[in-house]
C-alpha cells in the first residue's frame, strides 16, 4: 500500500474511535497555528477552539494571569489558565479555587486540555508564580484559545466569559515553548 492510502485508512480509524468513544469535538492532529496576539484580539471568533502558538508578555498575580503585547486595541489582554490537571494558583473571582492541582483535566467547551510539564514549563512557573505582588515574563505559548461570547456594553463591544469577573477570552496553556525575563 502506498503512503496516501495508509494515511487515509489511519485517519478513518481514528475518526471511528472518536465516534465510538463519544468525542464531541473533532480531534485535531495538526501543528498549532502560529498567530500574533494582535491578530487574535482583532478577531477572537476566528480562533475559537483552535490550537495556537502565540507570544506575549505574561502578568501573573492577584486577580491577574494575562497575556498582552502592546496591541492598540480596547481589550488588549487574554486570560491564561494552565491546561491539564495543574491549577494556575491565581485567585480571580468570587471564591474560585486557587488549587495547585485539579481532580480532572481542565475542560472548556467539551475540549479536554493537557499540559506538557517539562523544563521550560518549570522555568515559566519559576518566573511567573510569586507569593505576593505580580510577576512579568515574556513567553511563547502553545494552547487552546477560547474566544468567549461577543457582548456589547456602554463602553464598547468585547469578547468575554473567562478570567477575572469574566471579562476576557481564554488561552488554556498546553506547552511553554520559550520564556524569558522582561
Amino acid at each position: 500500500m502506498n503512503w496516501k492510502i495508509k494515511s487515509l485508512l489511519f485517519a478513518l480509524l481514528l475518526w471511528h474511535f472518536a465516534l465510538i468513544s463519544g468525542c464531541t469535538h473533532p480531534v485535531e492532529f495538526s501543528v498549532p497555528l502560529k498567530v500574533s496576539l494582535c491578530d487574535i484580539l482583532q478577531n477572537p471568533g476566528a480562533y475559537d477552539d483552535r490550537l495556537i502558538e502565540v507570544s506575549g508578555n505574561v502578568t501573573r498575580g492577584f486577580e491577574s494571569f494575562t497575556l498582552s503585547n502592546g496591541c492598540n486595541i480596547k481589550s488588549a489582554h487574554v486570560w491564561l489558565e494552565l491546561g491539564g490537571k495543574t491549577g494556575s494558583q491565581v485567585i480571580y473571582c468570587c471564591g474560585a479555587p486557587v488549587d495547585l492541582a485539579r481532580k480532572e483535566a481542565l475542560t472548556v467547551d467539551d475540549i479536554v486540555t493537557t499540559l506538557v510539564q517539562d523544563a521550560k514549563f518549570q522555568e515559566f512557573q519559576k518566573q511567573t508564580l510569586v507569593k505576593t505582588g505580580y510577576s512579568h515574563a515574556r513567553a511563547t505559548l502553545i494552547g487552546r484559545f477560547f474566544s468567549g461570547k461577543k457582548r456589547t456594553y456602554p463602553g464598547g463591544t468585547y469578547w468575554v466569559g473567562y478570567g477575572h469577573m469574566g471579562f476576557f477570552s481564554l488561552l488554556a496553556i498546553q506547552q511553554v515553548v520559550a520564556v524569558s525575563k522582561l
